[in-house]
């Protein structure tokens, strides 16, 4: 249980590292993802992927502010980019841990973070 509370605050971390490419990552940043994919350090058993995967979402808005929700877990609090767009840095206001992940790719289409030796891939919504 603890391994999966700490999967699920590693992921809804790495969901804010979403800018790395571009005149302005904050720009491609600001949208609505889903979450399509989780590869964690650990294995983790096909049901409780499936589970994290189901209806998890993030959300940055261009004012610097994100939320989670969905199996990933629900967050929400502020952003920032660092000035090449590659590290994104969250604080979050809802008692969960302040997280910097590696933005490994961001396009209008797609956003791949890592964190701790885990990755979140995400696809913006339409």
């Amino acid at each position: 249980m603890k391994t999966l509370r700490k999967t699920t605050l590693f992921f809804a971390v790495m969901g804010f590292m979403l800018a790395s490419c571009g005149k302005d990552p904050v720009k491609k940043l600001a949208k609505t993802w889903q979450v399509t994919d989780i590869e964690t350090a650990t294995e983790l058993p096909d049901s409780i992927k499936s589970q994290m995967l189901s209806g998890s979402q993030m959300v940055f808005t261009k004012d610097g502010h994100y939320t989670s929700s969905g199996g990933i877990g629900a967050d929400q609090g502020t952003f920032s980019l660092d000035k090449e767009g590659k590290n994104l840095s969250t604080i979050s206001q809802a008692g969960k841990s302040n997280s910097v992940y590696t933005i490994e790719k961001l396009s209008d289409e797609e956003l791949v973070l890592k964190n701790n030796g885990n990755t979140v891939s995400l696809t913006a919504q339409k």
